[in-house]
């Protein structure tokens, strides 16, 4: 016989209450992430209250919830699982998918990646990518892409959320654009003409002998036209020599495309100075692939091309009166090699260091007289020599075309002249590789393109006078030319 004891019934009841009760609560949220409210079971829309399957319940019960201050719900709430809103399960989290809304994407080349490597990752179809490289390929050479080149991508997405090439944009540089469209027999790619605007702009006032960089600059001269400016007209005229502020006009030009954006940086065209009532001009003259500095007379001064790292010459005119190799020596008589070449110049003409570098030497040195080298490179230096006075010190770093010293004719020397040396590892070399030796005239048709360019030019010119010391410092003025 089967015995069931008080206790025991309670509590087989108990359990059996407790088992046959369920409670489901619904919780909705506002997109905020605060309770909106409850509803009772079924009304949340597309949910069937008889498949569990798609049945959550997230957050506190609603009885021991019920009763409490909105912070405390929120508290209660907290304690528990993360909520989720119902309205975003089985949903990807956002992300840009390209072609999703437009049908342009634009991509910058990254570092050790390619133009299809690049293109595969904005998950096109590889034998699109090939036909599209291989036609592009015919008018651009793909290996000249650089990482940090912009390239614009049109493409598109269809019913079956496929991307389809549909084409591409490279601008390599401000001239050009190369485009490839998509046709009904592949791809087909051609280059296209940028139209650049050109604009002449002029600026003037007055060059400080002591700083003319830092007062070209209060001016508003830009930093590129300053250099070009400066490193040409010191092959005419000793602007640190100056005992007064120089009178200044340059010409240069700005470039920007259709929209207004600055497209490369902008150029000399011309610069003149007006020293002790002589005017200097020197004009950028283009005539094929060779560009050059030319003076009003049609003589070369300096090629624009010309390197801050390679020699100028140490003094503005350079007249050898005595060249590299074995000579006479002029005092002694006897034939001995020279070990550099002889320029001759007035006592007290400024000496200016052919390159950047660190003064290894600034001293009297024996038949030398008042003596100064300089270290430029792990290789090359270079020596000056019978100085009447010496401007640097030794350990010192001195900048291109900054004043070393004066010429005069200490040491063993026959008069005023300067010897200037040139050293690889240390062994003198003939320094006339580095400088020329004659001026380079324009000749021929070369000469009467110049001559019209310049004409050109001068009619853009204000002009410097004698008499007219150009008070409009930092004035401008500015006209499309092209």
């Amino acid at each position: 016989m089967f015995v069931v004891r008080k206790s025991h019934f309670a509590s087989i009841c108990l359990l059996a209450i407790a088992s046959s009760i369920a409670i489901v609560e619904y919780v909705v949220f506002s997109p905020t992430g605060g309770i909106s409210g409850y509803v009772a079971e079924g009304e949340l829309t597309g949910i069937d209250p008889e498949d569990s399957s798609e049945v959550e319940v997230y957050g506190a019960q609603k009885d021991e919830v019920a009763g409490m201050s909105d912070s405390a719900q929120d508290g209660a709430l907290d304690d528990k699982e993360t909520v989720v809103p119902l309205s975003t399960l089985n949903q990807q989290p956002d992300k840009a998918l390209p072609f999703a809304n437009s049908n342009e994407y634009k991509i910058t080349l990254k570092k050790g990646s390619t133009l299809a490597s690049a293109l595969g990752e904005l998950c096109f179809d590889k034998a699109d990518i090939h036909l599209l490289s291989k036609s592009l390929s015919k008018i651009y050479n793909l290996k000249n892409l650089k990482a940090g080149q912009e390239i614009r991508v049109l493409g598109k997405r269809n019913g079956d959320n496929v991307v389809i090439l549909s084409g591409l944009e490279i601008r390599p540089t401000y001239k050009f654009k190369v485009v490839v469209t998509r046709t009904s027999s592949g791809f087909h790619a051609k280059k296209v003409d940028i139209p650049v605007k050109k604009v002449i702009r002029s600026v003037s006032g007055k060059i400080q002998p002591k700083s003319p960089a830092y007062s070209l600059k209060k001016c508003g001269v830009k930093t590129q036209i300053s250099a070009d400016a400066l490193r040409s007209l010191a092959q005419l005229v000793d602007i640190n020599g100056s005992k007064s502020p120089v009178d200044f006009e340059f010409l240069y030009c700005d470039f920007y495309d259709v929209d207004g954006n600055v497209v490369k940086n902008p150029e000399l065209i011309y610069a003149s100075a007006l020293v002790e009532g002589k005017i200097r001009r020197v004009y950028r003259f283009s005539d094929g692939n060779s560009i050059e500095y030319v003076d009003q007379n049609g003589v070369v001064v300096k090629p624009l091309g010309g390197s801050k790292s390679m020699l100028q010459p140490p003094l503005s005119q350079m007249k050898i009166n005595s060249r590299f190799g074995i000579r006479r020596h002029p005092i002694s008589g006897q034939m001995r090699r020279h070990t550099g070449i002889d320029l001759s110049a007035k006592v007290g003409t400024p000496v200016r260091a052919a390159a950047s570098g660190v003064i290894r030497r600034a001293s009297f040195y024996a038949g030398y007289g008042r003596y100064v080298k300089i270290q430029h490179t792990g290789m090359v230096s270079t020596a000056y020599a019978h100085l009447s006075r010496i401007a640097v010190r030794n350990g010192q770093r001195v900048h291109q075309g900054q004043v070393i010293g004066y010429v005069g004719h200490s040491g063993y020397s026959s008069g005023p002249h300067l010897h200037y040396e040139v050293l690889i590892n240390g062994s003198p070399i003939n320094p006339t590789r580095f400088v020329k030796q004659e001026p380079q005239r324009l000749t021929g048709g070369k000469l009467v393109r110049f001559n019209k360019f310049k004409k050109e030019i001068n009619l853009q010119v204000v002009g410097l006078t004698h008499h007219d010391k150009n008070k409009r410092s930092g004035s401008r003025k500015a006209s499309n030319v092209y």
